[in-house]
């Protein structure tokens, strides 16, 4: 009986040589391609090699990334736009763009004045800030005099340093060279971000499935799995960062403006964007202290150099909103998506910072994000299996 039932299988082997030899090779008869931790080893080389490529060509790379990007950002609101009213995603990223466009330009108009008004004010103030100091703590700060004859340069005859420019010496011909490349390379930025996105968001779907069609069907739901928890960690950090940035730049800048701060609105904006990084947003505080005092002593209103309106006061909003942002913000919108703890974002941002610099310091957490679950999925219950056999 058991010789009858073993002969269907006996018959199939029979019926597939080349399986039942595949099943039997030895691991010395196996092409190299064909072993699993080689195979893996080979993916990771690869993707690292790609990731340090881009890195070398970051400039020329930088607005596609940027391009891309926003494409995957915004591709959750094209798909429903073609899902709900089967608008072309030509029409839907076009229309986008034109919103996003004007949008710019409206906040550009009512805020440019605020902000030029602001940066000048500044810009004439800051010898003043620096002899206040000199004179007031006995210190000597060797930037005081260079500041002064600059800007008073720049008040008497604007002209005057830009006459280097135009004096046709080798180094004029430097500076000149290094204004246009720069002039040029932000052109080009600009013009080349809005094509590229387009492009990227029109065919993002396309370039999805053609990936996925070519992708080994042996790897498919693994894979699955790491793109859902990938695109839940990457997408909630970069929509809720980026929203809990914008409140709280909001936030800060109408708080410093009620207590008396000077540029509240520069102050209130870069401190919303450092929210972004995590804890670079702490360099705000200060800021904010020392402009008030130096507004303070600057103008020689003794009256007014007192605890409460130095450090009380500007330190009202800037605690006002890490509370918001911590207890209301971030659990709302962001909630827990990149699974980290602090010391390890801490550690991460300063490696970013350090090897990409500002753009490292943004996509620092979201790749380590990417890098654990790749870790947990996937080489974690291979080490365990190893050490529970060994």
């Amino acid at each position: 009986m058991a010789a009858r039932d073993s002969l269907p299988s006996r018959r199939a082997e029979s019926a597939d040589p080349r399986r039942h030899a595949q099943e039997h090779r030895t691991t010395a008869d196996r092409h190299l391609w064909e072993i699993t931790p080689i195979r893996d080893l080979c993916w990771i080389a690869a993707v690292a090699g790609l990731l340090w490529a881009a890195y070398l060509l970051r400039d020329v790379f930088t607005p596609v990334l940027i391009a891309l990007t926003l494409a995957y950002l915004s591709n959750p609101l094209l798909r429903y736009a073609e899902a709900r009213w089967r608008l072309p995603r030509p029409i839907t990223t076009t229309v986008l763009l034109l919103i996003l466009g004007v949008l710019g330009g409206i906040v550009v108009a009512w805020l440019g004045p605020l902000v030029m008004d602001q940066v000048q004010t500044l810009a004439r103030k800051t010898p003043q800030y620096v002899e206040s100091v000199t004179t007031r703590y006995g210190v000597t700060i060797g930037v005081s005099a260079q500041l002064t004859t600059l800007m008073d340069r720049l008040r008497d005859n604007p002209l005057s340093v830009l006459q280097p420019l135009f004096l046709g010496t080798t180094q004029a011909v430097g500076v000149i060279g290094q204004v246009i490349g720069a002039t040029t390379e932000v052109a080009l930025f600009v013009i080349l971000l809005p094509i590229y996105y387009f492009f990227f968001a029109w065919h993002f779907d396309r370039m999805l499935f053609t990936i996925w069609r070519w992708w080994p069907a042996s790897r498919k739901p693994v894979t699955l799995n790491l793109i859902r928890r990938m695109d839940d960690a990457v997408s909630g950090f970069f929509r809720g960062r980026v929203l809990i940035a914008i409140l709280s730049g909001v936030m800060y800048a109408a708080g410093w403006a009620f207590t008396g701060v000077p540029y509240w609105f520069l102050l209130g904006a870069a401190t919303g964007l450092l929210t972004i990084v995590p804890y670079a947003s702490a360099i705000g505080w200060p800021l904010a202290i020392l402009l008030k005092y130096l507004d303070v002593v600057t103008s020689g209103n003794g009256d007014g150099l007192t605890f409460m309106s130095i450090f009380f006061w500007p330190s009202v909003p800037y605690l006002a909103v890490q509370f918001v942002e911590s207890w209301l913000l971030t659990p709302w919108i962001q909630s827990q998506s990149t699974d980290m703890s602090a010391l390890t974002v801490l550690i991460v941002v300063f490696l970013g910072g350090a090897i990409a610099g500002v753009v490292g310091l943004v996509v620092a957490i979201p790749i380590a994000a990417c890098i654990k679950i790749v870790f947990q999925e996937l080489i974690l219950p291979r080490w365990e299996q190893w050490a529970a056999e060994h």
